[in-house]
């Protein structure tokens, strides 16, 4: 572990001991995204982490940023509840995908819960209040010790969940966040509280202004922006407090892929002295324990199919290939008999590892339960809209939103996100080129989509202009019911097919960083 000078932040190191000294050592984890099979590396972790630290003169916490869940699998998001209890999660703030089922079954999901508390301060009824069994900031003591925690969700709630399942919650603008949050720290100091820890799910970008200009703060736990943070780097998560103070900012990527073991002392003041972070990659092969734990709380799963090959997931989902999102697509076209079915890239959470498949393994690559849509699109339409997600997508940091992965649509489009080629594949293999500088606006193709990509808040040229046929059930079923159908399902090989292309160019303009992750 290495000193902090609390003015210049550099960090000589030092092997001796500062009288008043507190030592405080968190188990982290952000972004889950109800990735159970990961989680069963993310227990052992947890309980190596106990053993590790029993009888040592230091206070362990541990603590979640949110989406520890995703989707509206009700008995999935309370077993995973239930693994955070008995794995020993002293807090966890509000995610967006906590939000997934709407904000009724979140409470009666959380209802009772005797381990992992909730806490947020900018999340709030229409009243005013905070959520039933949500705080906005709680006080965990540790061997006489007091460290103060304040919770913080996503300031695009209301973009990245369906208003209709939050119809009562508001969140706090980002300057009402700030002086929100401020005056959380204020009570708490007030109280003798002086070692601050915010659980925050606003993105990274928005934590590196929040510690800017913030007084008290300490340690900013973080999620929504799936950044995988390591060390601790000065000007980058190792920052100055409005007074001058060090904040360390902390995130661990997203899917339960690592978790993260932060170290820290603070001087008689609260004022963080040393720091060392580390971030751990988990062991991502499925593990009896989890699979068990989740036969006997939710039911066995039905197997309907035997993988024998299949691309894993990309590094960067949003804008490459995947395999097993363009089969997904498949499923939507024939289920739904359009000419083309549409995603988005980041929709798909999941890739399938090589073995037994069960439904929900599928479930659990498409957990947002979304509604499948049919509709009229023109061929300008589709142009435009692979277009604007190829542009927006490379030229953005956090290549948001993220590409459009189709069936019955072949194209490449390269780095600098220009769509060079488009062509429409019918059902029988038939090719036809497309001009992609000059679409018909009179030839129209029916399309399968999705109730997210539908309303238009992330992808406004998907928007549909024309009537629309709604289904209620999402592309987890369609999926499931394709691969059942398959003659190879014992022996399934799920590869890229070329269908989309991705050509490399010189250095894209990396053009904002939306901060929009989901």
């Amino acid at each position: 572990m290495e000193r902090i000078n609390s003015k210049y932040l550099t960090y000589p190191k030092i092997p001796d001991m500062q009288s008043g000294t507190t030592k405080l050592k968190i188990f982290y984890t952000n972004d889950w995204h109800g990735q159970t099979d990961n989680m069963g590396a993310t227990l052992g972790a947890s309980l190596q982490f106990d053993s590790s630290t029993k009888g040592q003169n230091i206070d362990t916490l541990k603590l979640s940023a949110g989406d520890s869940w995703s989707g509206g699998n009700e008995k999935k998001n309370k077993l995973i509840l239930n693994l955070m209890n008995y794995m020993g999660f002293d807090a966890s703030t509000i995610g967006n995908h906590e939000l997934d089922a709407g904000s009724k079954k979140f409470v009666d999901t959380i209802k009772g819960t005797n381990a992992t508390k909730f806490v947020s301060s900018n999340l709030k009824t229409s009243s005013g209040q905070n959520i039933s069994g949500v705080v906005s900031s709680l006080i965990e003591e540790k061997n006489g010790n007091k460290y103060g925690i304040i919770g913080l969700s996503p300031l695009d709630l209301k973009t990245v969940v369906a208003t209709e399942k939050i119809p009562d919650l508001n969140v706090l603008d980002f300057e009402q966040t700030v002086k929100n949050t401020q005056a959380e720290i204020n009570k708490l100091r007030a109280n003798g509280i002086n070692k601050i820890i915010i659980l925050s799910h606003i993105g990274k970008d928005l934590d590196q202004k929040l510690a800017a200009q913030l007084d008290g703060v300490d340690i900013i736990v973080g999620g929504h922006s799936h950044d995988k943070i390591e060390g601790a780097k000065e000007g980058e998560n190792l920052l100055r407090s409005k007074s001058g103070e060090p904040v360390i900012i902390l995130q661990t990527g997203q899917n339960a892929d690592n978790y993260g073991i932060l170290d820290v002392e603070f001087d008689e003041n609260g004022i963080l002295t040393r720091v060392a972070n580390s971030v751990v990659e988990t062991n991502k092969s499925k593990n009896s324990i989890i699979d068990n734990i989740r036969d006997s709380e939710i039911g066995s799963s039905p197997q309907i199919a035997t993988i024998k090959e299949i691309d894993p997931m990309p590094e960067n989902r949003k804008i490459t290939p995947s395999a097993w999102t363009a089969k997904i697509a498949d499923s939507m076209r024939e289920a739904l008999n359009t000419d083309i079915a549409i995603i988005n890239s980041a929709n798909i959470r999941k890739v399938p590892q090589i073995g037994k498949l069960t439904e929900r393994d599928v479930e659990e690559s498409a957990p947002m339960k979304n509604r499948l849509i049919k509709t009229q699109m023109s061929e300008e339409q589709i142009v435009s809209a692979i277009k604007s997600a190829a542009y927006r997508s490379f030229g953005a940091v956090d290549s948001y939103p993220g590409l459009l992965q189709c069936s019955g649509i072949k194209y490449s489009a390269d780095t600098n996100g220009n769509l060079l080629f488009l062509s429409f594949i019918d059902k029988n293999g038939n090719e036809t080129q497309i001009d992609v500088n000059n679409p018909s606006k009179t030839k129209m193709y029916s399309v399968a989509l999705d109730s997210f990509l539908a309303n238009g808040q992330e992808y406004p040229d998907m928007k549909p202009k024309g009537q629309i046929q709604e289904f209620d059930f999402d592309k987890d079923k369609t999926m499931i019911d394709y691969l059942k159908k398959q003659q190879d399902k014992d022996s399934l090989v799920i590869k890229d097919d070329g269908r989309l292309k991705i050509v490399q160019t010189s250095q894209p303009q990396r053009k904002s960083n939306n901060m929009r992750n989901i």
